[in-house]
């Protein structure tokens, strides 16, 4: 499935802010991913909820707990910021190994030595 060209050229424009330091935007990278506020697509004339169904029939999106729903919300600036999180893989130029997510995941599947060790016992 490819993602809505409208979602595609909004979230191009927000996560290309994450390199301008002047920026109002309160687009950041969090542990998970990239936080990208509802509000910032809202700007660029896209519907919160249309990103958010685009994103999310994507695959995009980090939800926080399996099956909740795909939003969270920060502190930014003093001010409850309510977003989506995009996961780094789908970010060019990040690293997804750099993200707390990756660790996550490795201790979720232990390794052939860990796995053979638990199989001995």
């Amino acid at each position: 499935m490819r993602l809505n060209p409208a979602v595609r050229k909004a979230l191009a424009d927000i996560v290309a802010t994450l390199n301008d330091g002047a920026s109002a935007s309160n687009s950041c990278t969090v542990a998970e991913g990239v936080f990208v506020p509802l509000a910032d697509f809202e700007c660029r004339g896209i519907q919160p909820s249309i990103a958010i169904r685009a994103l999310d029939d994507t695959r995009m999106i980090r939800h926080p707990q399996p099956g909740g729903p795909p939003t969270v919300s920060r502190q930014i600036r003093g001010t409850t910021v309510v977003g989506v999180i995009l996961a780094p893989a789908h970010v060019e130029g990040l690293d997804p190994a750099a993200f707390g997510l990756a660790a996550e995941e490795q201790a979720a599947t232990p390794s052939d030595s860990t796995a053979a060790q638990q199989r001995g016992r």
